[in-house]
């Protein structure tokens, strides 16, 4: 743990040790002391800045997702393709391009969904929304997906997230390396396989 120092003011500087902390040990295992060690100020001045300690967690969570990009292009493809291929590939692409390039992130959504469950979802919403409602729109009335994926479909966005997570997650506990974060190698295996997973029962 360093001290983060440097001419930004406070509040700055508290995000980012907050940040740092936060994406490491999780909200439970960081004290607001702690961050303000970091942040080379005294507690006072976190509560100044932040109510509590969850505020300043969503607060930091917030930051990161704003740094989300998710292509304006891409998002209307998906809603245009008449293909289920076609479609999931721009799908995970998109889920590639914004979550896997951000490991930080990627922790943070992991322990606000431990931490306070879905109480954290508007705001994940704020920011997803556009690609959650796009791709669901889409597997809801494509006449292509089997009844099961069309009764639920979000359940599949989220699905397709997860594998996306895990693919940048946990590949090196299977190749012992980490993949290009934008491979479209992984892309496209991806998408493959929930185009197999989804359309297994058409073909039985």
């Amino acid at each position: 743990m360093t001290l983060v120092a440097g001419a930004i003011n406070s509040r700055e500087r508290i995000l980012q040790a907050a940040r740092d902390l936060f994406s490491e040990v999780g909200f439970s295992g960081a004290s607001t002391r702690d961050i303000a060690r970091m942040a080379a100020v005294n507690d006072a001045t976190v509560y100044r800045h932040f109510s509590s300690k969850k505020d300043l967690f969503i607060a930091v969570l917030e930051t990161e997702l704003k740094q989300l990009n998710l292509r304006a292009d891409l998002l209307l493809h998906v809603s245009n393709t008449g293909d289920l291929r076609s479609a999931l590939r721009i799908i995970f692409e998109l889920l590639t391009e914004a979550l896997a390039g951000q490991p930080r992130l990627l922790r943070l959504l992991h322990f606000s969904v431990l931490e306070f469950g879905d109480t954290l979802e508007p705001l994940y919403y704020k920011y997803l929304g556009e690609l959650l409602d796009n791709a669901t729109e889409y597997l809801g009335s494509s006449k292509q997906i089997t009844p099961l994926v069309a009764g639920d479909p979000r359940t599949m966005i989220a699905a397709f997230a997860i594998t996306v997570v895990a693919l940048h997650t946990l590949y090196p506990l299977f190749r012992g390396r980490q993949p290009s974060n934008t491979s479209m190698r992984s892309i496209e295996e991806c998408s493959n396989l929930w185009y197999a997973l989804l359309t297994v029962n058409r073909l039985q």
